[in-house]
This record gives structure tokens, sequence and C-alpha cells, in this order.
């Protein structure tokens, strides 16, 4: 079976993701990975493609779309579950079970949506990582396309850049 894997990296600005978390529609310039498998061969090593990203934010789960001049993709809307116990209730499990305090920990399942783009003192995490799995049938074959999709913060980016140029 073939498949192909894009890893597409994306960096907004502060107000590009504020942005996008309230529903503007962007373009922007971001960097893709392709790499086509069949059977135990890969087109490693793979190249970098720059290419246009039109990102929406419509909370309707909508494949990604590839397009002549990039991607066409729909942020996930993915609710998750949070821990609901109190300060109080916290402590007593931390020191009389901590297994079950655990067990809740692992129960929780983390919300995939914009609001990951924002701030972490905004209630984000200041970028969003997903993955998106899709296949397409072309007569009798069927091509699997995994998407891996990461949003950074464009200044964390440039600073990371910044560092690594006065330590080499």
């Amino acid at each position: 079976m073939l498949s192909l894997a894009i890893h597409h990296n994306i960096c907004l600005t502060h107000q590009e993701r504020h942005d996008l978390h309230e529903g503007k529609d962007l373009k922007v310039v971001g960097v893709c990975v392709p790499v086509w498998f069949i059977s135990k061969r890969t087109s490693e090593p793979a190249k970098e493609v720059f290419c246009n990203y039109y990102l929406r934010n419509t909370k309707l789960n909508v494949p990604i779309k590839i397009l002549d001049d990039g991607y066409d993709i729909t942020l996930p809307y993915r609710q998750g579950t949070e821990l609901d116990i109190g300060d109080e209730e916290w402590r007593q499990l931390s020191c009389e079970d901590p297994e079950k305090l655990t067990t809740m920990y692992k129960d929780i399942i983390p919300e995939i949506s914009s609001r990951n783009l924002l701030d972490v003192k905004e209630g984000g995490a200041g970028y969003l990582m997903y993955r998106e799995h899709n296949k397409v049938k072309k007569e009798d074959s069927i091509l699997t396309i995994m998407h891996y999709v990461t949003i950074n913060n464009k200044e964390d980016f440039l600073e990371s850049l910044e560092l690594f140029r006065t330590i080499s």
C-alpha cells in the first residue's frame, strides 16, 4: 500500500494566533516535509517545501485539503476533559491515595482546538500539535495520508534561531 506522511510546520505571531482563535481566516507561508512510503522503501531524505497555508477555525471537522499552492487546513475542534476536583480533595488524594490521583490524570483527554494557540496565561499552550489520518481512493488503489500539523509561536522560533546563532 502506498502511503504519504506530511509534516506541516507553521509559525504564527501572537496576533495571528489570536486572530485564528477568534475565527479569522489566515493565509501564511509554512514548510511541509512530504515522505512517501511503499513497502519498506521511503523517499527519504525528504525535501522541505515552502508553501501557502490557508488556515480556518470553523469548529467543524473538515479534512485537510491539498491545493496546487499549499494546504487548506481547518483547525480541529475536539473537546477534552478536565480534572474536576478541588484543591482540598487533590491534596487529600495526593497524600492518601496517589494511585487514584494518577489514574484520574490518565483519564484526562486533552482538548485539541484553537484554544491551545493562546498563551499559557490565557489558558492555552502557545502552540498546537495534532495529526490527521486520511484515505484517498483512486480507481482500485487506496492512498493513506498522515498529516502531522505543528503550529508554533513565531517569536519562540525566532528566539531559538538567535540562540543557535550565538552558540555556533
